[in-house]
C-alpha cells in the first residue's frame, strides 16, 4: 500500500502561516473530520489575511422521534437489499432498538453481529469480518454508540482492502508528521442509527485498541463515513443517563478544541460556538427524558462533529486512557478537558474568551486570560453538576499508568494541532496528573 506524507504548519493561533517560506511551498493537513490546503506563494513574509479549506462532508441527517421508521426509504434510496446490522450485547439484550432496527428492514436483514465491544478492540473485527463475508452485505446498519460506529467502519474497511486493521493505520510522528495510507473509492454503504450523544457516525475515521501495542490506532479512511444518520428520540430515551450525559460531554470537547485548535476557520467557530451554547442550554435538562430535549442535545453534540474541525491534546490523552484502563470516552474526556484548557489558555486565550462566552460567562472587564480561565472553571462546573466523575483515579485509573499513557499519546496525531505545542511527554503528564 502507497502512503502520503502531509505535514501540517507550525502550530500558530490563525490558519496563515507567519513567516519565510520558499516560494511554491505547499502545505496541506488532512483529518478525518476536516480539511486544510493552501501554498505559500512569492516567499518571504506572509500578510496575515483570511486562509482555509473548509471540506464538508456529504452526508444525510434524520431526526425525529421514530426517525428508524425511515429505514426501508433510506435503504432503497442507497440501493441496498442485503443489510447487515452491527451492534453490542448490551443494546440488543437491554433495549428494543436494534428489533426496531430489524423489523422495519424486514426481510432486507440478512443478518446480525452482536459482538461489539468498549473501544472497539481489534479483535472482534476479526470475527466480524468472518462474518461478513459470509453474509456479502451490501450495506452495514450500526445501531449503538462510538464503539460501534467505529466497529462498522473497520468492516467496511476491511471488506474492501482485506488485510488486518493494524495494516491501514495512520501514522504520526511527533510534533506534525502524518503519514496517511491510500485508499481505494469503493465502499459498503453505513447506515448509522445512534444512541448516544457521541457522534462517532459523523467523523472520517475510527480507533481501534490493539492491547498488543499497548494503545489505540486510528483508521482514517474516507469511503467509511456513515451516509446516512438516523437520530431517533426513542432509541436516545433507552440509553443509561449517565450514558448520554458522558458523550454529551465528550462532545463539548470537541467544540472547544475545534475553536482553539491552530486550524481553526470562521465556518468550523459558527458551528462549535453554537454547539457549546446549545449543550448548555439543554443537557442539563436530559434528565427529565423529555425527547424534544435529547433530540435538541443530540443536534448540538451533532454540530461539534460537523464543525470539521481540528482536534488537540484532551482527545490525544483520552483516546488512551479510555483503551488502556477502559475509561468511557466521555468520561476521560470530561475529566481531563478543565485541566487541557488551562494548560493551552496562554496559547489560545483570546479563542478561549469566545468558549467562555458561548457558555453564558459575562467576560465584560476580563482579560483573555482571565476569560479563558472562566471558560475552563464553566466547563468543569457543568461536568460537575451533571455527576460524573471528576479525577482520573476515581475511574480506575492507577497513578502509575499515567506514564505508559502519555507514552501513547505522544504516537496520537490529534497532538498536531494542539494550539501549544508538545513536543515530549512532560506537558502530557502535567495535565495528567492534574487530572489524577
Amino acid at each position: 500500500m502507497s502512503a502520503s506524507t502531509w505535514t501540517v504548519p507550525p502550530s500558530s493561533a490563525s490558519t496563515t502561516v507567519a513567516g519565510a517560506w520558499p516560494s511554491g511551498s505547499r502545505w496541506r493537513w488532512n483529518d478525518w473530520t476536516g480539511e486544510s490546503d493552501f501554498e505559500i506563494r512569492g516567499g518571504g513574509p506572509m500578510a496575515q489575511t483570511l486562509n482555509y479549506n473548509y471540506n464538508s462532508v456529504a452526508q444525510e441527517v434524520v431526526c425525529a422521534e421514530d426517525a428508524i421508521s425511515s429505514l426501508p426509504s433510506v435503504l432503497s434510496r442507497l440501493g441496498g437489499t442485503r443489510a447487515m446490522v452491527i451492534c453490542g450485547p448490551s443494546i440488543l439484550e437491554k433495549s428494543d432498538v436494534v428489533k426496531r432496527v430489524q423489523d422495519a428492514l424486514g426481510d432486507r436483514c440478512v443478518g446480525l453481529f452482536s459482538g461489539v465491544a468498549p473501544h472497539s478492540p481489534v479483535h472482534t473485527l476479526d470475527e466480524a469480518i468472518r462474518l461478513a463475508s459470509d453474509l456479502k452485505p451490501d450495506a452495514l446498519v450500526s445501531v449503538g454508540g462510538g464503539s460501534t460506529h467505529d466497529t462498522t467502519k473497520g468492516i467496511a474497511t476491511l471488506m474492501g482492502e482485506g488485510g488486518k486493521i493494524q495494516d491501514h493505520q495512520v501514522i504520526f510522528e511527533p510534533p506534525d508528521k502524518v503519514i496517511l495510507p491510500e485508499f481505494s473509492p469503493d465502499r459498503v454503504p453505513i447506515i448509522a442509527v445512534s444512541t448516544t450523544m457521541g457522534a462517532a457516525e459523523l467523523s472520517r475515521g475510527g480507533g481501534f485498541t490493539d492491547k498488543d501495542l499497548g494503545r489505540k490506532i486510528v483508521v482514517a479512511d474516507p469511503g467509511t463515513i456513515p451516509r446516512l444518520i438516523i437520530i431517533d428520540g426513542q432509541a436516545l430515551a433507552t440509553t443509561p443517563m449517565s450514558i448520554l450525559l458522558s458523550t454529551a460531554m465528550g462532545q463539548m470537547r470537541i467544540a472547544v478544541e475545534t475553536v482553539y485548535s491552530s486550524k481553526h476557520n470562521p465556518i468550523s467557530d459558527s458551528m462549535a460556538l453554537h454547539s457549546i451554547s446549545m449543550l448548555v442550554k439543554y443537557l442539563p435538562q436530559c434528565p427529565s427524558l423529555d425527547l424534544d430535549c435529547l433530540l435538541q442535545t443530540k443536534t448540538a453534540a451533532s454540530m461539534a462533529t460537523m464543525a470539521g474541525g481540528s482536534l488537540g491534546l484532551n482527545t490525544a490523552m483520552a483516546h488512551h486512557v479510555g483503551g488502556l484502563y477502559d475509561v468511557p470516552h466521555g468520561d476521560a474526556n470530561a475529566i481531563m478537558l478543565p485541566h487541557t484548557m488551562r494548560f493551552n489558555s496562554v496559547g489560545s486565550s483570546g479563542r478561549q474568551a469566545l468558549i467562555a462566552q458561548a457558555m453564558g460567562v459575562d467576560t465584560s472587564g476580563m482579560s483573555d486570560h482571565d476569560a479563558a480561565l472562566a471558560a475552563a472553571d464553566a466547563v468543569e462546573a457543568l461536568r460537575d453538576s451533571l455527576g460524573l466523575p471528576g479525577r482520573l483515579r476515581d475511574v480506575g485509573v492507577p497513578e502509575e499508568g499515567l506514564e505508559l499513557i502519555a507514552a501513547a499519546t505522544l504516537h496520537d496525531r490529534s497532538l498536531a494541532t494542539n494550539p501549544t505545542p508538545v513536543t515530549d511527554a512532560g506537558p502530557i503528564m502535567s495535565v495528567l496528573r492534574s487530572s489524577w
